[in-house]
């Protein structure tokens, strides 16, 4: 448990220093007067990948945890295979909400 706590602070330590420098390019690149429209592009798509991300794993994590509560109700065999399913559809339920989501953000 520990480990697992541990590494979720990695993940979210990792983030966060990924957005700061992305900020600080950013500034950096205005301030030189580097920004065209190129740049302003490029600089646009850095921050819709990090909030793309982020909804992704949020999306993951929230139907996995549902899947996890299900589970903890529900009565079953000690060597049944049934979590293992019920855990994986929640998942899979999870990524195709984040496609839905994100294929409706990118039509016109």
């Amino acid at each position: 448990m520990i480990f697992l706590l541990f590494i979720i602070a990695i993940m979210a330590l990792t983030i966060l220093i990924i957005a700061l420098l992305n900020h600080r390019i950013k500034i950096r690149m205005i301030r030189a007067g580097f920004v065209d429209e190129n740049a302003a592009n490029a600089l646009n798509k850095l921050n819709y990948d990090l909030k793309v991300d982020t909804l992704k794993w949020g999306l993951i994590l929230l139907f996995g945890g549902a899947g996890l509560i299900l589970l903890d109700y529900i009565h079953l065999q000690p060597d049944s295979t049934m979590p293992y399913g019920i855990e994986t559809l929640f998942l899979a339920a999870g990524f195709l909400t984040y496609y839905l989501i994100t294929k409706n953000k990118n039509q016109p």
